[in-house]
């Protein structure tokens, strides 16, 4: 068995290099065949990956934050394991894996002599896939101010990034009119956010679906229904940073495996931190999809 570690350099404001020492003590003391690949582009990730299939034997480690896994999990062949080392801004993803509070030597340590398991992912219009949230509206505004203004301005911790952005941009939250089947059934709303969720927590500090689970086989589809004041916003908002938001008015839930959405205009989305702008989207889910490994003795709350 290979492990090769996909690093990005820029991750974490530079938590990604930190790791690079670390991994080769590790390999210096205990043995093993390994290799670090740092990556010198966007979507250089996704490039590495690909290069691996399930006869060579190995497990890709992504060294860096969501966006990084994202890519390798794009550019992932079949049969192929993923690691998910957190050393990102939010490392959102990995608080569905675990959340305890530990060193790096630890984290990396845990995960190396972790265990494998099969978890579900999503496939967003057919061709990118997502571990963890997809996102539609005032969020994925959020996002973006963050991604391309905060986090290149600003060296904040990210749950301080994402909370600032969402003072700064959820002072207008604007509903936008929605036509939502989920397998098979149709709703016709006015929401100002969804979020489809595989995982937990996203944004570097919400928690949509505080009892998301990786492998049961379903979304869970979080939805805040408009018109929303700005006092009502930032009522959910702060419960939504909990996960206190489920039984509030505005909040509507649903669960599903193939969803189809489509808009009036294009709306703002970001898939696992990657963003763009769309008027429609189909996603699907695929259970059991992904061998992930993950550390024995791991803890979620």
């Amino acid at each position: 068995m290979k492990h090769v570690f996909i690093v990005n350099p820029i991750s974490g404001k530079g938590k990604a290099i930190k790791y690079i020492p670390i991994i080769n003590q590790y390999f210096a003391d205990n043995g093993g065949d390994f290799e670090i690949l740092v990556t010198e582009k966007p979507k250089h990730a996704r490039e590495i990956a690909h290069r691996y299939t399930r006869e060579d034997d190995v497990i890709l480690y992504s060294v860096g934050g969501d966006g990084t896994s994202k890519e390798i999990l794009d550019g992932l062949n079949e049969g192929v394991t993923l690691c998910v080392v957190p050393a990102g801004t939010g490392n959102d993803f990995y608080k569905s894996i675990d959340n305890r509070k530990l060193s790096l030597e630890e984290t990396l340590k845990g995960l190396i002599e972790g265990e494998v398991i099969k978890i579900d992912y999503g496939i967003f219009n057919g061709t990118s896939k997502f571990m963890n949230v997809s996102s539609f509206g005032i969020d994925a505004d959020i996002n973006i101010y963050a991604c391309d203004y905060v986090k290149v301005k600003y060296n904040l911790p990210g749950s301080i990034v994402y909370a600032y952005s969402a003072l700064k941009v959820g002072t207008k939250p604007k509903s936008f009119h929605a036509e939502m089947t989920v397998d098979g059934k149709k709703y016709v709303r006015k929401p100002v956010l969804i979020a489809i969720c595989n995982g937990r927590a996203y944004g570097g500090c919400f928690r949509p679906s505080p009892q998301a689970k990786l492998d049961d086989g379903y979304f869970d589809i979080c939805m805040f229904n408009g018109p929303i004041t700005l006092p009502q916003f930032f009522r959910l908002i702060v419960k939504y940073l909990s996960g206190n938001h489920l039984a509030e008015k505005e909040c509507e839930f649903f669960h599903g495996r193939n969803i189809d959405i489509h808009f009036n205009k294009e709306i703002a989305l970001q898939v696992d931190g990657e963003n763009t702008h769309l008027d429609s989207a189909t996603i699907e889910m695929v259970p059991s999809g992904l061998s992930l490994k993950v550390p024995v003795g791991r803890q979620v709350r």
